[in-house]
């Protein structure tokens, strides 16, 4: 049985360690694959999730100056009355004045 031992043992070009290093190392490859891929989808999503940021931090500006603009045209006189001319109508005062009192 010694002679048959040795010749199954020479026979055997690849050593019964390197079984076990390639599983170990298709895990760890297959691993980094997917956590490379994660990553670069997280990149991705970060990034429009900044420009999306941005876009509603201007939108938010640009509806607080609307709104401060609505505002002053509701109650500022000087800008109700800039507001009458620049559309050709008389003031309010003017149109008063122009009625016969009753």
């Amino acid at each position: 049985m010694n002679a048959t031992a040795k010749k199954k043992t020479k026979e055997r070009a690849i050593p019964r360690w390197a079984h076990y290093v390639a599983a170990i190392s298709l895990a760890i490859m297959i691993a980094l694959t997917i956590n490379y891929r994660a990553f670069s989808e997280l990149r991705t999503e970060d990034t429009q999730h900044e420009e999306l940021q941005r876009q509603i931090q201007r939108l938010t500006d640009e509806n607080l100056a609307l709104q401060e603009e609505i505002h002053y045209l509701k109650t500022d006189p000087k800008m109700i009355e800039r507001e009458v001319k620049k559309f050709g109508l008389k003031p309010r005062e003017e149109q008063f004045s122009t009625q016969p009192n009753k």
